[in-house]
């Protein structure tokens, strides 16, 4: 059994559908690379994981369904979407930097 699959995920910003049905299975000890050019959907993809952006589709991860939850009940399964650069404090560690990530998607409540 794949560990991460993504069976026809579509995502949207606004009205807009900017990934079309994408399928993908991730078994348990490898290593995945999502590979394009600017624009190709890479970052799209990865905040559909962590339900960043509204999507449609279905998302497993160990066998759960994680399509539809809400980013911080996502986080705690183990997934989140760590940005390079934006986003993070360059003088804080990444154990800090997700800590302020998750108190501030918890705060949203």
């Amino acid at each position: 059994m794949a560990l991460l699959e993504i069976k026809q995920l579509k995502a949207f910003y606004g009205r807009s559908e900017v990934l079309h049905g994408i399928d993908l299975e991730l078994n348990a000890g490898g290593i995945t690379t999502i590979l394009g050019a600017n624009g190709a959907g890479k970052t799209t993809t990865l905040r559909a994981l962590c339900g960043m952006v509204r999507t449609r589709g279905e998302i497993r991860f160990a066998g759960k369904r994680i399509s539809n939850r809400p980013t911080e009940a996502i986080v705690g399964t183990g997934i989140a979407h760590v940005p390079e650069g934006r986003g993070t404090f360059v003088r804080v560690t990444t154990e800090e930097n997700l800590a302020l990530q998750q108190n501030s998607w918890v705060s949203r409540e």
